[in-house]
């Protein structure tokens, strides 16, 4: 062998080790950008699950406002005689003319949404 393909040989054994050291580099980073995903992935994990514990609070102290309310309007409709005649003048209307409801309801159904909808 002579110097000069020694020579190339050294070159190329180091430009392999470059490449590979190269790309090893690469993998590493995409390793910590992987690791630094995963860990904000767990973090706003962690913080959605705080704040659901705290939303899931809101919302069973506002399901039992919310069924106190109803149970308080069916006792007041219960001790009116006054609503209770208009409740049943209701309920036969429906039951005569369903069609009739239905339309209405929808109607006043659509009507909200487009005021909501601003």
């Amino acid at each position: 062998m002579t110097g000069n393909d020694q020579r190339d040989r050294g070159e190329e054994a180091h430009d392999r080790a470059a490449a590979a050291l190269s790309t090893a580099s690469k993998t590493a980073q995409q390793a910590l950008d992987s690791a630094k995903g995963a860990a904000q992935g767990a973090l706003a994990s962690a913080r959605e699950y705080a704040s659901q514990t705290h939303l899931d609070d809101v919302g069973a102290k506002a399901a039992a406002a919310a069924s106190d309310l109803y149970q308080q309007g069916r006792d007041r409709l219960a001790n009116s005689e006054e609503l209770s005649q208009a409740a049943e003048q209701l309920t036969g209307a429906i039951r005569k003319n369903p069609l009739v409801a239905v339309g209405v309801a929808f109607s006043a159904g659509l009507l909200l949404a487009l005021l909501a909808r601003g």
